[in-house]
């Protein structure tokens, strides 16, 4: 939609342009001082969402009471998870979900098979020092049969955040 609303204006720019030739200097000038300015900002400022990622360390996120119900294709992961930083709002977090096929429940995931392996995001706004719930969705494609114990975990391996000091 934007690109269109910028096309039609691009396009009556030019009109104008060439409809009244006594402004063409000038409305080339102010064309050029525009553009510039426009890719000054674009390669000065880091764009919004690699500022967000990686405020709040890893550690500093607690996942508690962390269950995945799988269905036939699908597997819902659910939680808390609890912000434990002073300054930042928790705003979304990347979790790291694998299915294995291990021979016993105490068998070491390094002696399993991986038979299946999913990342996904969470959405969810937690203050600091604050707890939400959470769920996230997996796509689990072409999952074996299982012939041993089927065991699951979990890795958090992202954070995004907003700094509540600006707001």
């Amino acid at each position: 939609m934007v690109a269109v609303e910028v096309f039609i204006v691009l396009s009556l720019y030019i009109y104008i342009l060439f409809r009244m030739p006594e402004l063409r200097i000038a409305g080339s000038i102010i064309a050029f001082v525009l553009i510039g300015g426009l890719v000054f900002y674009m390669v000065t400022v880091p764009p919004e969402p690699q500022v967000e990622l990686n405020r709040i360390a890893i550690e500093e996120v607690t996942l508690e009471a962390v269950e995945l119900e799988l269905g036939p294709r699908t597997a819902t992961l659910s939680g808390r998870a609890v912000n434990g930083s002073s300054e930042f709002t928790l705003t979304g977090i990347d979790i790291d979900v694998k299915l294995y096929d291990c021979a016993t429940n105490t068998t070491p995931y390094d002696e399993c098979f991986t038979i299946g392996e999913d990342d996904g995001y969470v959405r969810i706004t937690a203050p600091p020092g604050q707890l939400r719930d959470f769920k996230a969705t997996y796509l689990f494609n072409n999952l074996p049969e299982v012939t041993g114990v089927q065991r699951w975990e979990y890795t958090v391996i992202g954070t995004r955040a907003l700094d509540v000091t600006n707001r």
